[in-house]
């Protein structure tokens, strides 16, 4: 499944506290995405954490229970989400988050893993430039937020 990097000029430790907020993804998530998340279990971020998303992808509704897996602050975050759409089998993927400390900020990189079956194979080739263009433009939205409350800004549209 993908990876996906970014650079972000600000420290780990902001970009944990927003991305462990799944309750905050979708004021960073691709817009076009809709997203709406709400949290059912736990108090605040942690891997007691349940939340239940809707959302859009590529023009089809899609729901999602999603669950923390690690939460290990500043450097590891990982929510695995189940995906609901009508009329297809369930499945799932995880997404981990590893902040990294560089010169000038911080390397956030996306990896995601799925259920691995050869439908999945081909629907992960096939689907691979959504999935792509979904993660850069939710990671440069994050990227600029974080950018702009760093420097005490405000974040400019992408």
């Amino acid at each position: 499944m993908p990876t996906f990097s970014i650079q972000i000029a600000a420290p780990p430790e902001p970009i944990f506290e927003e991305i462990s907020h799944v309750e905050r993804h979708p004021s960073w998530a691709n817009p076009k995405a809709n997203m709406q998340m709400e949290q059912t279990a736990g108090d605040g971020p942690g891997p007691s954490s349940h939340y239940v998303s809707h959302a859009t992808f590529v023009g089809k509704p899609v729901s999602a229970d999603i669950d923390v897996t690690r939460y290990e602050p500043p450097r590891v975050f990982a929510l695995k989400a189940t995906q609901h759409q009508e009329g297809k089998k369930d499945s799932w993927i995880e997404h981990t988050f590893t902040l990294t400390p560089v010169d000038g900020g911080t390397k956030l990189t996306k990896h995601m893993i799925g259920e691995v079956s050869l439908g999945g194979m081909i629907l992960g080739f096939l689907a691979y430039p959504a999935i792509k263009k979904d993660a850069m433009t939710s990671l440069g939205n994050l990227k600029r937020m974080m950018e702009a409350k760093a420097s005490g800004g405000v974040p400019s549209e992408g």
